[in-house]
């Protein structure tokens, strides 16, 4: 039990310290962006409370958290919202609140995140990448 809530609670840990690291806050130590937003279902549903990372080929990954409409914005650094330009990775995970019976157990399927399947193309400017994901 010990083991399942460490591997919550360092998940967890390693989104903040991503979001509260990063980059200085000098403009010339951030690449340009692209600002990225969507929605993500599960089976049709909004998948709520998941963590979206996009992984580029090269630079740093941006990171994002649904809420309670499967809205999710992607985050660069903590103060730079957005990602690298270019092609990604797609991770979606979802895991239980500590304590409860699937806390280790990731909610959506390992095509989505470990081993996933999920790419984007992120461009300048304004993008909307949502993700209609089924189990079956």
């Amino acid at each position: 039990m010990y083991v399942k809530k460490t591997r919550y609670i360092f998940a967890n840990l390693m989104t903040v310290a991503f979001l509260l690291t990063g980059c200085s806050g000098e403009s010339g130590d951030t690449p340009p962006l692209g600002e990225v937003t969507g929605k993500i279902t599960l089976d049709g549903k909004p998948l709520t409370d998941a963590s979206v990372t996009f992984e580029p080929k090269s630079g740093a990954p941006s990171l994002g958290k649904t809420d309670e409409t499967g809205s999710y914005v992607l985050a660069y650094s903590q103060d730079h919202l957005g990602a690298i330009p270019g092609q990604h990775m797609v991770r979606i995970s979802k895991f239980g609140e500590p304590g409860s019976p699937n806390d280790t157990e990731d909610q959506v399927p390992d095509k989505f995140n470990k081993n996933s399947q999920l790419t984007a193309e992120v461009k300048e400017g304004e993008n909307t990448l949502n993700f209609d994901l089924e189990t079956k």
